[in-house]
C-alpha cells in the first residue's frame, strides 16, 4: 500500500469554480477551513467534526484546495489560498441566491 501524498510538482490551480465540486466536497472544504483536522482511520477528523473520507481528501488535494502539513510531527489537513477563494465565491453565490 502506498502512502497518500498531497505533494505534486505541477502548478497550483489558480481558481476552482465551486460548481465543479459536489455538495459533499464543498462541505468537506468548509470543515477543513473550520477545524484543525488530524489523520484518523479511514480519513481526517477533528474532535466534534464529521469525518472527511480519504477519497474526498484526495480529490480536494488533486484540485490543490487542501494540502497536508506536519505540525509537531502530526499530519494535518490545511486549506490553501485557492481553497479559501473557492469558499468565498461559494459564500457570495449562496448569499446572492438568498437575497433574490
Amino acid at each position: 500500500m502506498t502512502a497518500m501524498s498531497f505533494v505534486s510538482e505541477r502548478e497550483p490551480a489558480g481558481q476552482v469554480d465551486p460548481r465543479q465540486l459536489t455538495s459533499g466536497q464543498l462541505k468537506a472544504l468548509e470543515i477543513c477551513a473550520t477545524y484543525r483536522l488530524t489523520r484518523v482511520k479511514h480519513g481526517w477528523r477533528a474532535p466534534g467534526s464529521p469525518l472527511i473520507t480519504l477519497p474526498t481528501a484526495q480529490r480536494l488535494g488533486a484540485l490543490r484546495l487542501v494540502i497536508r502539513r506536519d505540525y509537531n510531527g502530526k499530519p494535518r489537513l490545511e486549506v490553501t489560498g485557492a481553497g479559501r477563494n473557492t469558499l468565498a465565491v461559494a459564500d457570495q453565490r449562496r448569499q446572492r441566491r438568498a437575497v433574490h
